[in-house]
């Protein structure tokens, strides 16, 4: 077999903004070639096809959204602070750098599902293991004490990490469709509003 002339995690990167932007249906073969720099022929003898492409960059993202979260947390004491830095690196990462639309990508899982988690169970797979991480990483934070020492019982962690992830993936929708800038605002400081609070759930 002839060695690859290229390194699949470079091709796999620039592939993943493609696919952020466009969706899967609307990124067409051409220019997914022409984003990973590579010819058809070359393509195929990597990769088995633009669908297991789609989960690599799928698990791609999963590994990049865990570290800028993880990050995110790096010296964090208290619950409160945690998920505000939660919250504000999620809406960066969701941020469009490039200005494209209304200046939002929104998150890769929140578009794909809504684009293909009905009908594809393997990708509805692998969503359901990036909503995991988005709610591992609010448990951790959620888990820390707040400024006074008080710690949330193990069922409103749960509980409240569930409601975050909702919450946040539907600002992100909102803002992809939109949303004024000060409402994005106003919606981040009311999630945050009710994250806070200390439910005896």
């Amino acid at each position: 077999m002839r060695p690859k002339l290229f390194d699949p995690d470079a091709v796999i990167a620039s592939a993943l903004p493609l696919f952020w932007r466009q969706g899967y249906e609307g990124t067409h073969m051409p220019e997914l070639l022409d984003a990973m720099g590579l010819g058809k022929a070359s393509f195929y003898n990597a990769f088995a096809s633009k669908h297991a492409v789609f989960l690599t960059v799928l698990d791609r993202y999963f590994r990049a959204v865990d570290l800028v979260l993880a990050r995110a947390l790096e010296g964090v004491k208290h619950r409160d602070e945690a998920v505000a830095r939660l919250l504000d690196a999620i809406l960066t990462v969701a941020r469009d750098p490039e200005g494209r639309t209304v200046g939002w990508r929104g998150c890769l899982i929140g578009n794909t599902a809504l684009e293909m988690g009905a009908h594809d169970e393997t990708v509805r797979d692998r969503l359901n293991r990036g909503v995991r991480l988005l709610r591992r990483h609010f448990a951790k934070a959620l888990s820390l004490a707040d400024s006074d020492g008080r710690v949330l019982p193990e069922s409103a962690v749960s509980a409240l990490a569930l409601h975050a992830v909702a919450g946040i993936q539907g600002i992100l929708l909102l803002a992809k469709a939109g949303m004024l800038e000060e409402e994005i605002r106003a919606a981040r400081q009311t999630l945050l509003l009710t994250l806070h609070a200390s439910p005896t759930i």
